[in-house]
């Protein structure tokens, strides 16, 4: 249905020279997005397996027991709605996925972020007619080689500092990473593997227990996926298991964490 991101021979030859370059695992994992290498053939696959799942299909297909895999469903059904009604050049559909979806959920984090601080936060930038006339732009007004937001760049070039306008884009990370090695290492031991985690019978414990020792010991970062395989446990003790929050969270030490 949709052509591949790049032709099969190409991917694996550049994915083979990355995979021998004797670079970090968590670069070589970056680069392989960077140059559209991992397993998903389609642009879809590409764009909801790096940037909407911790684990791509293939590695969700490794991560499932057999039984869960029997129940599990399509995780990108709804925002492939999202693309299928999308229409235009490939750019404009991938902005339009985002704005009904991940959008969506960032919106509901800055505003629950901002009102626990009693802040009334405001993203003029979403002004539906400045969204409307910006959706409207041709594909060059957005996006120029590896230059993003290059008329907004443009706009502000005269009134930005040059090393405001070129700086890469900075979120908000935690070290989770970090923790999971050393002062929360016991979250792992606990909420992945664990005795009653294993029992529900939804993820490979070999995989589970791979994942935590690359992660711990073999040089590898995976605390998103870690992150997300933990607290997914938390919520089915609180959700499914009718535990309270308390009684699921442990005590954080700040202390340790700090030192």
């Amino acid at each position: 249905m949709y052509r591949s991101v790049t032709p099969d021979a190409l991917r694996r030859a550049v994915r083979a020279a990355i995979n021998g370059s004797g670079l970090p695992a968590n670069l070589r994992r970056k680069l392989e997005h960077t140059f559209l290498v991992r397993d998903g053939a389609s642009w879809p696959s590409f764009y909801f397996d790096n940037f909407y799942s911790a684990f791509s299909a293939q590695e969700q297909d490794d991560l499932l027991t057999a039984s869960a895999k029997s129940i599990a469903r399509d995780a990108y059904a709804g925002s492939m709605k999202h693309w299928e009604q999308s229409s235009g050049d490939l750019l404009h559909r991938l902005l339009y996925t985002d704005i009904k979806t991940y959008l969506v959920e960032l919106l509901m984090k800055q505003d629950q972020m901002s009102m626990a601080a009693s802040i009334e936060s405001r993203v003029p930038f979403l002004d539906h007619p400045l969204v409307e006339f910006v959706a409207r732009l041709p594909e060059r007004m957005k996006l120029r080689g590896v230059t993003t937001k290059w008329i907004l760049r443009e706009a502000m070039r005269d009134r930005l500092p040059a090393e405001i306008l070129s700086r890469r884009k900075m979120g908000f990370p935690v070290p989770v990473g970090a923790w999971f090695r050393g002062p929360y290492r016991h979250l792992l031991d606990e909420y992945l593997l664990g005795e009653r985690t294993r029992a529900r019978g939804l993820f490979d414990a070999e995989a589970v227990r791979s994942l935590v020792a690359r992660h711990c010991t073999g040089g590898e970062n995976h605390s998103e996926r870690l992150w997300a395989l933990v607290t997914f446990e938390m919520w089915q003790r609180i959700f499914l298991d009718g535990e309270t929050p308390a009684a699921v969270m442990p005590a954080m030490d700040l202390a340790a964490v700090a030192n």
